[in-house]
């Protein structure tokens, strides 16, 4: 059982160790945290390489683009607070009894100290669904190598492909774990499973695939 570390009477306590409120996404169904896609590490290499689902990134494109620089010191911000203490604390207080979370709708993850305490939060809310996916399965093996065990059912991780059009194949190493799934981007046929999104305004509304550990793998229309 989590023990934490500070009780927040409110959510508005968390704010400030965060750096920001988490807020629903308008085309989810959920809050999410999100960093900046100038942090991501393998994306990032990824980002200059034609043909990489990367290099076609909507966050690093359009608006975000646009005003990256407004943005930048939002998003430093809550990359150097991961680090405190109480961010775990606070995450769970503003995650609250929310059914639906979405990790990293731009962004990724930045190490596997990080990976830990999103499993901390995932054990902490049982009742939450939380969806993870990431270009670093990297830090994905090294906390199951360190930990040797499933991560919490309710933490589902989907390994992004390269490349656009081709399927994603999970490192040996990752195979068999019922939570750790696999996501692709196509831009006529789908590889598995289609979003439905593409079909409806760009929004998930009633579909929860991204969170069904039943689907295997989902597939996104390039955009």
């Amino acid at each position: 059982m989590y023990i934490p570390i500070i009780e927040f009477k409110t959510k508005k306590e968390t704010v400030e160790i965060i750096g920001g409120e988490l807020r629903n996404n308008k085309k989810m169904p959920c809050k999410t945290f999100n960093l900046s896609a100038w942090h991501c590490k393998t994306g990032g290499l990824l980002a200059s390489i034609p043909g990489t689902i990367c290099n076609e990134c909507y966050a690093r494109q359009g608006h975000y683009a646009i005003y990256r620089e407004n943005h930048a010191p939002g998003y430093d911000t809550r990359l150097k607070n991961v680090d405190s203490i109480y961010w775990v604390d606070a995450m769970i207080k503003q995650i609250g009894t929310d059914e639906y979370f979405r990790w990293f709708a731009s962004g990724d993850l930045q190490s596997v100290e990080m990976l830990e305490k999103i499993v901390t939060i995932a054990r902490a809310l049982p009742n939450t669904k939380f969806w993870l996916p990431t270009h670093e399965p990297k830090f994905i093996k090294m906390w199951l190598t360190k930990h040797q065990q499933e991560f919490p059912e309710n933490l589902i991780i989907r390994i992004s492909a390269v490349y656009i059009d081709k399927p994603s194949t999970l490192i040996k190493s990752l195979q068999g774990y019922k939570n750790i799934l696999t996501s692709t981007v196509h831009t006529v046929t789908p590889i598995g499973k289609d979003c439905k999104a593409h079909n409806q305004n760009g929004e998930c509304r009633s579909c929860r695939d991204c969170w069904d550990t039943d689907v295997k793998n989902v597939s996104y229309l390039a955009h």
